[in-house]
């Protein structure tokens, strides 16, 4: 209770947020503009040292501002503030999330090869923007966001924050343990045992619910049992140890050998806490995300020679993945811009009775062209969730796929194997309890030199749909994440992965 108290962050002079008292800690160690910070070019001798939301105004004036001594790294676990010369108008990345999303921050979906932001090497998928050019996107939506990180400038200024690696492999430590049952006439002990594949061995996999197990309370799950009223079951199979019991006088004395390590921090932890701080009124609006298009169907009439007049983009396994194919920009003099009934943003579903959804660039294309020549064109569309009235071609949004209906979905299955810590390497956020209903269960980050990680088909941003063939799908937050901590063996995951929104 105490945890859920509000309370105000101590820096008051600079920083007015409200947050349960949980939250307290990592305010201030990540995301508080009064946290003290030392200046960027402290290695040549800059002595600054005050609040964060001040470190910006200051390297400005910095008298060693001009002065190149190497970048500055971006530090696992700490907030770090980087410089990147901007010589292009784009940085070259791509972002998810924002304060009216499950993600809450702003998070590096993608770094593009050879953009500005590769050539300088130290922005990562995964990293957490938290300003950009001193203005705070901790409080920011997805779009002001983007607004902010597509203002052009010589010199872009980061405030980052990166997560940290998993630890070392925790030293494990055996325990030896004896632990006497004694039966009671019509009351069962309640101890199901098991053999693993990895080597020989009896070890128990649950116990019955009120049982003599339970009720005496020493024995565990996973305890691996050595013997049993003196016979030796180090190598027996689970029938002959399951057989010395039952054939046990009134009492069982067990020897079981329980392997115990210290408590480490999961990466697949609950994060919806996060959301409590969110402004109240926030709270009452309808997320875009959770927002979803209506199916249309328009039908054309045409001359034989006249064109539709779009350009479209999208397909599987196109350069950002495998989306829907969507109209990017219209003729005003075709037959489609002069009907107004299509407008950029439209997904294509199909045409003439023709599928273009699972469809590369070049087959939807083709079936297009070849649909083109007839007087009457039928096209079933989903209603653009954006749209942009300027001259260049449509860009989507992150937030655009996130409005799509599932039949626009392409699900891909991932497995991974759990690193020698037991993480798989990222934290999620969502599931059926946020304060905007229930949204699916999405991957908030994924965190350097972890199974994802390596793996590198996962993305900040994607929806996991289920695990090991146990659905997410209306899951409340906690229930999601105990499912992905208790999955065992290769960790199947299905996910539906979106591109991020370029900047």
């Amino acid at each position: 209770l105490l945890d859920k108290l509000l309370v105000v962050c101590p820096n008051v002079d600079y920083c007015e947020e409200v947050m349960p008292r949980s939250e307290l800690d990592s305010h201030l160690a990540h995301r508080c503009r009064g946290a003290v910070t030392r200046c960027i070019k402290a290695s040549l001798g800059c002595r600054f040292q005050g609040p964060r939301s001040a470190l910006q105004s200051h390297l400005w004036e910095c008298s060693y501002r001009d002065q190149n001594a190497g970048k500055h790294p971006i530090v696992c676990g700490e907030v770090s503030t980087i410089e990147i010369e901007r010589d292009q108008r784009e940085l070259g990345i791509s972002i998810v999330g924002g304060c009216d999303t499950p993600l809450v921050c702003i998070v590096v979906q993608e770094v593009f090869p050879d953009s500005v932001a590769a050539k300088d090497d130290r922005l990562k998928p995964g990293d957490q923007i938290l300003e950009v050019n001193g203005e705070d996107l901790t409080q920011a939506t997805h779009y002001q966001a983007r607004k902010v990180l597509s203002q052009h400038s010589q010199m872009c200024r980061l405030t980052v924050y990166r997560e940290k690696a998993e630890e070392e492999r925790p030293i494990e430590k055996e325990e030896i343990l004896k632990i006497v049952l004694t039966k009671v006439k019509g009351k069962q002990l309640g101890i199901k045992l098991v053999g693993k594949r990895h080597g020989p061995g009896v070890y128990i996999l649950n116990l019955v619910p009120n049982s003599l197990a339970v009720l005496d309370g020493r024995l565990r799950p996973d305890d691996r049992v050595l013997e049993i009223n003196g016979v030796d079951v180090t190598y027996s199979s689970q029938e002959h140890a399951a057989s010395v019991i039952q054939t046990s006088p009134d009492k069982v004395q067990f020897v079981i050998s329980r392997t115990s390590r210290p408590q480490t921090p999961d990466l697949i932890r609950s994060t919806s806490e996060a959301l409590c701080s969110l402004d109240l009124d926030l709270a009452e609006v309808l997320w875009p995300m959770c927002k979803k298009c209506r199916e249309l169907n328009i039908t054309i009439n045409k001359d034989v020679q006249e064109s539709l007049g779009i350009s479209i983009a999208g397909g599987m396994a196109s350069p950002r993945g495998d989306t829907p194919i969507y109209v990017t920009n219209i003729n005003p003099q075709g037959c489609l811009g002069q009907s107004e009934q299509i407008q950029r943003g439209d997904v294509l579903l199909a045409i003439n009775q023709t599928h273009l959804l699972g469809l590369s660039h070049q087959e939807a294309v083709a079936q297009v062209k070849a649909n083109t020549g007839l007087k009457v064109v039928t096209l079933k569309i989903v209603e653009a969730p954006e749209t942009c009235m300027g001259p260049g071609n449509f860009i989507p949004s992150w937030l655009y796929w996130q409005q799509l209906p599932n039949v626009c979905q392409t699900v891909k299955t991932v497995t991974l194997l759990r690193s020698p810590t037991g993480s798989l390497g990222f934290s999620v956020v969502g599931g059926a309890d946020c304060l905007q209903g229930s949204l699916p269960v999405y991957i908030k980050s994924v965190v350097m030199e972890t199974p994802a990680y390596k793996d590198g088909r996962l993305k900040c941003g994607d929806q996991i749909l289920s695990v090991n063939n146990v659905s997410l799908e209306h899951v409340a937050h906690s229930k999601a994440v105990e499912i992905l901590k208790h999955a065992t063996g290769a960790v199947s995951l299905r996910v539906v992965s979106w591109p991020g929104t370029s900047i």
